[in-house]
């Protein structure tokens, strides 16, 4: 469960002990060829978070039957759609009534902050109040407030750092915005749905699986700022097209990524092993 080394070190430890070996994959990066044919070669069944990774494996050539997909799961009595918006303007010093619009992600390239900041004033111009949070920590986390001052967003836009109390801050956002480039899964947007609010992502990797576009949110090509600030602009206009945006997302996440099916899936897996 790891790609650092010990997912490669494992396979060989499992191979001279002569015992069965699983490895869990989360990310849909893709590997040089010859690397795929050496590395996969020592698992008896690679378990994927997605169907997009798994899409990933089999196009380098690792074999369908080695390859299963049990998708990740979120705990649907810890996320909820509650939501204490008096505290949630108070710590996060939004304005009563202003839209709020959340990232939910690490400071990195891959996750395309770069192509919402490009979006944000389209939006403004149209929702001049709305406030944009960045909640994670990372590498770009200076350049992107670089960015932020540099066209002028500073009272709109800001870096909200690492939160560890997502299940209470999520249910007040208006929407989620993950313009991601690439993405495993995206077990963040699993928890926005999950609280009952409605997406706008890159259709890019697993999102399509939690983001039916027209559905729970709006799918836009990667990279692309025109069609990610109109996907926002009309989750912020129409207000009761969100809200059922909003109950269809947790209606997804409970029907399709549940703990108990991702447990009976795993469970299954290393059953048939």
């Amino acid at each position: 469960h790891s790609r650092r080394g010990a997912d490669f070190l494992g396979g060989i430890a499992g191979r001279l002990e002569k015992v069965p070996v699983v490895l869990s994959r989360r990310v849909d990066n893709p590997e040089p060829r010859w690397w795929v044919a050496v590395k996969y070669r020592l698992y008896d069944r690679v378990i994927t978070i997605s169907q997009g990774i798994r899409d990933v494996l089999l196009a380098e050539g690792v074999a369908a039957d080695k390859v299963v997909c049990v998708s990740s799961a979120v705990d649907t009595g810890q996320y909820t759609p509650a939501c204490d918006r008096l505290r949630f303007e108070r710590e996060m010093e939004i304005k009563p009534g202003h839209p709020a619009v959340g990232v939910i992600a690490q400071l990195i390239p891959r996750k395309g902050h770069r192509y919402l900041l490009e979006a944000v004033p389209a939006v403004l111009r149209q929702i001049p109040d709305v406030q944009f949070l960045f909640f994670g920590t990372g590498e770009l986390a200076e350049e992107l407030q670089a960015q932020i001052e540099q066209r002028g967003l500073a009272g709109n836009v800001r870096l909200a750092g690492f939160r560890d109390d997502l299940a209470q801050i999520l249910p007040c956002l208006d929407a989620v915005a993950h313009p991601a480039l690439m993405e495993g899964l995206g077990v963040s947007l699993l928890q926005a749905a999950a609280c009952g609010v409605p997406i706008a992502a890159s259709a890019v990797g697993g999102i399509p699986e939690i983001v039916q576009d027209g559905v729970n949110g709006y799918l836009v090509p990667p990279r692309d700022p025109d069609a990610l600030g109109g996907a926002l602009f009309s989750l912020l206009k129409d207000r009761d097209r969100a809200r059922e945006m909003g109950v269809a997302g947790r209606t997804i996440v409970e029907q399709r990524f549940s703990i108990d099916a991702m447990v009976e899936g795993n469970r299954k897996v290393y059953g048939n092993l």
